[in-house]
């Protein structure tokens, strides 16, 4: 069963080729989640089956030798890989698409990153830290930085910090550090997602040039001076819608993903007190249909506002506060639907979905952890986007 059709994806033939290649690779990422999971890391293999289709390359501009895709081809590479293995999807995803915050460092930073192999692995931590204080021509950090996803793999840190300026006011800034000037803590003990590696890190008086260095602000309000240099509709792109869309469908593919495989149990499925054959069961039938007809909708909602954000980026060279408001909205509702067709099935697929050696209860664990990340927080956002229809503003620092 495919719900994909790549047809809506974009007219960039080279993001087309990448996603028909993700998605033969699904069966090898099913197969290899146990060992991810239990090895705590993302496989050399996969790593290397991502190089090889030119993945890291999706979010590097062209002018660069990158693939520079239409930004509809992003998220479905996530969702893709979320049919194999939901941490693949979020770690492997963010390594890839990372790429899209360099465009915001000044050109210097550019020809670095880019200019070397053509792509970089940088994990991203969200949540500022540490501190950082001016030193010359540039910075000096210290610190320690919570859910460094990726960063076994990565060969840049992005993190960001608040900087005290002289009249004691704060900024915060983004900054990006040699992944070996960073202290991996081995902090990531979990139940779930266990293979994204999102230990914390910690930086001890790390100087950083300036040139590695950019304004929160200006990445959020598409600002930075390092976006002239580019060309092209993806660099308009609002930077946490970019970011929200690819971060919900890891998600979507897990659903998917989980609804076929409780399909196929409930074919054969025979109740354990009652002797009934599930699937000759009115009420099963019903109910798998109903949860078809709920996930084919978030999917279409989903994949709606996705062409509609870049339908309007390309128009209009970006997105209003509104809107963006309203992106983030989707994806909670997203996230909450997948939640619950994920918790749903696995219920139905009984107890046989509870053995480590089902991928049923991966997937599980793995999106139930998902949908506690902060930028699901049904109630914060839903609040936000309620008050335009109760005649109020958003607040000026509002994260959209």
């Amino acid at each position: 069963m495919t719900y994909l059709d790549l047809g809506t994806t974009g007219k960039n033939f080279a993001g087309e080729e990448l996603l028909e290649e993700l998605q033969r690779l699904v069966p090898a990422l099913q197969e290899r989640a146990g060992e991810a999971e239990e090895s705590g890391r993302i496989p050399e293999a996969t790593i290397e089956d991502l190089k090889r289709m030119n993945a890291f390359k999706a979010v590097v501009p062209s002018a660069y030798g990158g693939l520079q895709a239409d930004y509809p081809v992003i998220p479905q590479m996530f969702r893709i890989m979320g049919r194999g293995c939901t941490s693949t999807a979020w770690c492997m995803g963010f390594l890839i698409f990372h790429n899209f915050q360099f465009a915001f460092f000044p050109k210097q930073a550019q020809d670095e990153v880019w200019g070397g192999k053509g792509y970089t692995m940088a994990p991203g931590q969200v949540m500022p830290s540490g501190k950082a204080t001016r030193d010359g021509e540039g910075y000096r950090l210290t610190g320690r930085w919570g859910y460094a996803t990726g960063v076994l793999h990565g060969d840049w840190m992005l993190l960001s910090a608040p900087v005290e300026l002289e009249d004691g006011s704060i900024e915060m800034r983004r900054f990006y550090v040699p992944v070996e000037d960073v202290e991996i803590l081995d902090s990531w003990h979990v139940s779930a997602m266990k293979a994204t590696g999102s230990h914390d890190v910690t930086l001890e008086d790390v100087f950083v040039p300036a040139y590695r260095s950019v304004l929160v602000e200006e990445m959020r309000e598409g600002t930075a001076e390092g976006l002239t240099h580019l060309e092209g509709s993806l660099w308009k792109l609002p930077l946490l819608t970019y970011m929200i869309f690819g971060g919900v469908a890891p998600m979507i593919g897990a659903a998917e993903t989980l609804f076929e495989m409780v399909s196929d149990i409930l074919t054969t499925k025979v109740g354990a007190y009652s002797g009934e054959k599930q699937a000759d069961l009115a009420t099963q039938r019903v109910r798998m249909a109903r949860l078809r007809m709920e996930l084919e909708s978030t999917i279409g909602l989903f994949e709606s506002r996705i062409e509609y954000v870049w339908s309007t980026v390309q128009q209009d060279g970006g997105l209003s506060r509104e809107q963006r408001a309203e992106m983030r909205m989707v994806i909670v509702h997203v996230a909450r639907k997948c939640t619950e067709l994920v918790n749903e099935l696995t219920v139905v697929a009984g107890s046989r979905g509870t053995y480590l050696a089902s991928p049923i209860q991966r997937f599980h664990r793995d999106v139930t952890s998902l949908a506690t990340h902060a930028v699901h927080d049904y109630d914060h956002v839903a609040n936000l986007y309620g008050r335009r229809f109760l005649g109020a503003e958003l607040p000026g620092n509002a994260m959209i």
